[in-house]
């Protein structure tokens, strides 16, 4: 039985075969993408189950379904999604639905279930005698009360789980698509109070907004009958508030994971300044496979304001509350004090994430697995399998005419369709910017000696050329590293780095830039710029050029001359640079006016031009500086000042200075360019 798990989260479909052929299941493969999904079903001749993401790029799982069921007739489909899909009903008819996240027992019980094959799995030794944990975190149902077994709207509820900050908590099943909630409903006796009611509206828009993979996301919010409810994802779990409550403790792994979950959260609200409850207890939920996921504390107005000290302590002593059975040497207790400690408490949270993901126990793949040699025989055969099968060719001609046709017509995929990337172009070209004075921001008269700035953005073939040398010589990183920079960091960007560790690897940006030519559903090479750099890398590649970052008086004057300006081009159409006033996320739209969804290769956007003849400055990526300056968004905190516009921004103008992030923070909008006191070498 040929089965197929596309899903666009980095390393999840691998995961998923990889613990599916543990359960005794062969022939199953992985994709991130729809495309991927294709060339895996050409390879193999058909595909008998589709687990598919409902949100793939580039063409959503719902479409791709579609385009192949004509082809494959018999072919059964699961679809995953941490998302509410409810509008989606009538399009998955037919199928089975899963919430996530999945595990691969779920998926298995779905199989045999929808290909009529009731019988049991095989279960290698290890799964079958391994000892259930002390504690195992189950569900807890609190005695009935009377909207348990009633219809609110289309959710029936089940049972009473737990009291929220406004009123109960129910588990309760979607019934129009057949999938299990939780449901936080408005305590009725709050329901004639307009501040409360208002409160709890506005708290769930909120909620709502908020995404991030260690938070609970928020589906919906309603009335129905009087009730107030707003639905979210549904994880058997009880709360750690519960797990105390019944005298349980954490042991040291799972504390460690509450470590990392909450600093996880909290740093998500910090960096994107929303506002949101203080963490208790009872926001964190523990799943029986010991998964730990944050309750979503995203509010319209918190209680308290934000106090980056307070949020810290208030980790620390949940975490050392729920683990006295383990001494202060052990790495859970001695990070959870570290919060508390009043020398650190201004210590950013993804400093904290840091130190917590090198405190975690290093397991091979394979031992995390527990693959004993009747499951390296399956993963065997099933490798086997593949190369035999190359040649079926069932749905080749008749699924690659669909696509030709989606492509050009924008029907399906609606996206350029890319086969290979191109060659790196030579574009390290400086400018010289001349001496003298020029306007700086609203009319400061500033007086820079002569310099040179890259006239294009640095891209990422150039940084290629960097990590490669730091490979081939792993002794010289320290030279080029600040004086401040964290011990032991590496300079890859976030999402550059193939993860090989999976089974199949799962490709980076750098690769798909290379072989394919396209990420994230828009075109991308390696003369695109470089992203998911922090500042420290930034740095790093600078001096290792013999160069430094230029100052942000330096960027700025560079990027509008003498006279004022606030774009590079005298006058003129905004669409002249890269922006985000045509970005799109649907994976079909974006880039109409422009010419750019995302990324653009550095010297392709000719009319984003300054006197000097600087390219780039008002889209594509900002840029880091080697300035640094107080963020008012982060309480006085010195951050680096970010210079320019993006392909997510719609603002092109190049006095806009961003102070949002701090230097060892990264983005895929965000990069950067060098700058030299003497001329380059030619």
């Amino acid at each position: 039985m040929n089965i197929l798990i596309v899903d666009g989260e980095p390393g999840a479909a691998a995961r998923l075969s990889q613990e599916l052929a543990g359960l005794g299941r062969e022939d199953v493969g992985a994709g991130t993408t729809s495309d991927e999904a294709v060339d895996w079903m050409n390879a193999r001749g058909g595909c008998d189950v589709l687990i598919a993401n409902v949100f793939l790029e580039p063409a959503d799982g719902l479409t791709l379904r579609e385009a192949i069921l004509p082809h494959i007739p018999d072919l059964k489909t699961v679809f995953i999604s941490s998302q509410d899909v409810s509008a989606y009903a009538d399009r998955m008819q037919g199928c089975e639905f899963l919430p996530k996240p999945v595990s691969a027992r779920q998926l298995d019980d779905v199989i045999r279930s929808i290909t009529g094959k009731p019988e049991e799995s095989p279960q290698p030794e290890e799964y079958a005698t391994e000892p259930a944990p002390a504690f195992t975190f189950a569900e807890i149902e609190f005695p009935p009360d009377d909207l348990v077994g009633k219809d609110v709207g289309n959710y029936k509820i089940e049972a009473l789980i737990g009291r929220g900050p406004m009123g109960p908590i129910y588990r309760a099943t979607q019934t129009n698509i057949g999938r299990k909630v939780r449901l936080y409903t408005l305590d009725r006796a709050e329901e004639s109070n307009p501040e409360a009611l208002r409160r709890f509206i506005a708290n769930a828009s909120a909620k709502a907004k908020a995404s991030n993979p260690v938070l609970i996301p928020v589906y919906e919010a309603g009335e129905a009958g009087g009730i107030h409810f707003y639905s979210c994802e549904y994880i058997p779990s009880c709360s750690l508030q519960q797990v105390l409550e019944r005298d349980g403790t954490l042991d040291e792994a799972t504390a460690l994971q509450v470590l990392k979950a909450g600093a996880a959260a909290l740093d998500y609200f910090a960096r994107g300044k929303i506002a949101h409850d203080l963490i208790t207890a009872n926001a964190v939920l523990l799943s029986p496979n010991k998964r730990v996921r944050i309750a979503n504390i995203a509010c319209d107005a918190p209680i308290r304001p934000f106090n980056l000290g307070a949020e810290r302590k208030r980790l620390g002593e949940i975490v050392l509350l729920a683990t006295p059975g383990l001494s202060q040497a052990d790495p859970a207790r001695r990070l959870a004090s570290r919060l508390l400690d009043p020398a650190a408490l201004h210590e950013q949270w993804d400093v904290f994430l840091q130190a917590v993901t090198v405190s975690e126990p290093k397991i091979a793949l394979a031992d995390a697995y527990k693959l004993d040699a009747r499951e390296r025989a399956a993963v065997r055969i099933m490798e086997e399998s593949k190369q035999r099968q190359r040649r079926g060719l069932l749905i080749n001609a008749a699924i690659y005419a669909a696509l030709l046709v989606a492509t050009l017509a924008a029907i399906y995929f609606g996206i350029r369709f890319t086969f290979g990337g191109a060659g790196v172009r030579k574009l390290d070209k400086m400018v010289r910017v001349d001496p003298g004075e020029f306007t700086f921001q609203d009319g400061n008269k500033i007086l820079l000696p002569t310099y040179y700035i890259d006239q294009n953005e640095v891209t990422i073939g150039q940084y290629a050329e960097f990590l490669e040398f730091l490979e081939k010589n792993p002794g010289a990183a320290s030279k080029f590293a600040h004086p401040k920079q964290p011990k032991g960091k590496k300079h890859l960007p976030v999402g550059w780095a193939d993860m090989k560790e999976l089974v199949p690897p799962m490709e980076g940006y750098y690769t798909r830039a290379k072989r394919y030519g396209s990420y994230q559903g828009a075109p991308l090479d390696v003369n695109s710029p470089v992203f998911g750099v922090d500042w420290f890398d930034a740095y790093a590649y600078a001096a290792w050029k013999g160069r430094r970052l230029p100052t942000e008086e330096e960027w700025e004057k560079a990027a509008r001359g003498t006279d004022g300006r606030k774009l590079p081009w005298d006058k003129g159409d905004v669409t002249l640079a890269n922006t985000g006033i045509d970005f799109n996320p649907d994976p079909k739209k974006g880039g109409e006016k422009d010419g750019f969804k995302r990324w653009n290769p550095v010297d392709a956007k000719k009319g984003d031009r300054s006197p000097y003849g600087m390219l780039g400055a008002a889209g594509n990526v900002s840029e880091w500086t080697a300035t640094y300056a107080p963020s008012p968004e982060l309480g006085g905190e010195m951050v680096p000042v970010i210079r320019g516009g993006n392909w997510f921004s719609p603002d092109p103008s190049v006095t806009r200075r961003i102070l949002s992030k701090m230097d060892l923070q990264q983005a895929d909008t965000l990069g950067f360019r060098t700058a030299s006191d003497t001329p380059p070498k030619e």
